[in-house]
């Protein structure tokens, strides 16, 4: 891989001395007057940190587009994103870390709707390693939230080495759909920080189910009830894996007793024959009731169809997946 091949390269951004990335990035946002005084931005107003860690599995297009992903988000949730980018070994830099910034600004709706967006995009080798966590300690806003998001790392036992981010972080952000293994498979001191951005994205599809299931007592809903299947196709399936570990959640609180779930419900994901298939899940009963969930994704629908013992009832309702910067805000403010 060459120097101008890599993620760090292609990511946009103004090359600075890495000991001046602060003040460079407090220039670009205070220009000087006619006084020749600097004059700080009323629009520079961040929420938080994001870190942004991109592993060595990542291509060109994929940085990218998780970059834009971000800078789309901070339009409405102003954060101060700090992109670590590990490079290879052979990677020609004058000096160990390289760093660029990066700034934006865009005329939202109505009087005063300027919003704006920095970036710190942070280049190192595996030498380097052991600097990374100070260099980002000096680049975060120490009085605001910190948050982390790795991606594409290749295995667990890679990302289980940043464990300062893990601590550091008030949420860390992890993409399932993305990823080559589990998140239970990564050593994270606290795993109730850790938010699936697949289970993110399946918001309106959550909201779906839930309308119809809520017209029922939940006792009835788990009567006679033995198994959920979920089939779908393999693009799918990471989304399915969130979506019945949800619903299985959801099931178990049904019970009076919670533990009288364990052994009387079996939970199944299966990969459907075709790739476009389109996700199905069935709630199946040791009696007439019936529950069958379809998720039509491209046609933006899901047709719902039970008997719960008044009859057979149907639903038709419109579904999608999050886009991602809705996912990104779902992920680290709401679910």
């Amino acid at each position: 891989m060459s120097a101008t091949s890599t993620v760090y390269e292609a990511l946009p951004g103004l090359s600075v001395p890495l000991g001046n990335a602060l003040k460079e990035l407090t220039a670009m946002w205070s220009p000087v007057d006619e006084s020749g005084k600097r004059k700080d931005s009323e629009y520079r107003a961040s929420r938080m940190n994001l870190i942004v860690h991109i592993g060595f599995e990542a291509t060109v297009e994929e940085a990218k587009e998780l970059f834009q992903t971000v800078i789309s988000f901070s339009h409405r949730y102003p954060c101060r994103m700090i992109v670590i980018c590990p490079q290879p070994e052979s990677w020609e830099s004058k000096a160990h870390m390289s760093c660029k910034i990066f700034s934006e600004c865009v005329f939202g709706e109505g009087a005063g709707g300027m919003s704006c967006c920095e970036a710190l995009i942070l280049g190192y080798t595996l030498n380097d390693r052991r600097f990374l966590e100070n260099q980002v300690s000096v680049f975060l806003e120490t009085d605001l939230p910190t948050y982390y998001w790795p991606t594409r790392f290749g295995s667990a036992q890679l990302l289980s080495d940043y464990k300062f981010f893990f601590k550091q972080a008030k949420r860390i952000l992890f993409d399932s759909a993305r990823e080559c293994f589990l998140i239970d498979q990564v050593d994270v001191p606290q795993p109730e920080k850790v938010h699936d951005l697949s289970f993110s994205r399946l918001l309106p599809i959550r909201q779906s189910i839930g309308q119809f299931l809520s017209a029922f007592p939940k006792e009835l809903i788990v009567d006679g009830l033995t198994e959920v299947t979920l089939s779908s196709s393999a693009n799918f399936k990471s989304e399915g894996r969130a979506l019945l570990s949800w619903v299985a959640s959801a099931l178990t609180a049904c019970f009076e007793k919670p533990e009288d779930a364990k052994g009387k419900l079996h939970f199944e994901q299966m990969e459907a024959g075709s790739e476009d298939a389109a996700p199905i899940m069935s709630f199946v009963y040791d009696n007439e009731h019936y529950v069958t969930f379809t998720i039509d994704i491209e046609k933006g629908e899901a047709h719902v169809e039970g008997d719960l013992g008044n009859g057979r009832q149907v639903l038709t309702t419109g579904v999608r997946l999050l886009d991602a910067e809705t996912a990104l805000a779902e992920a680290l403010f709401f679910s």
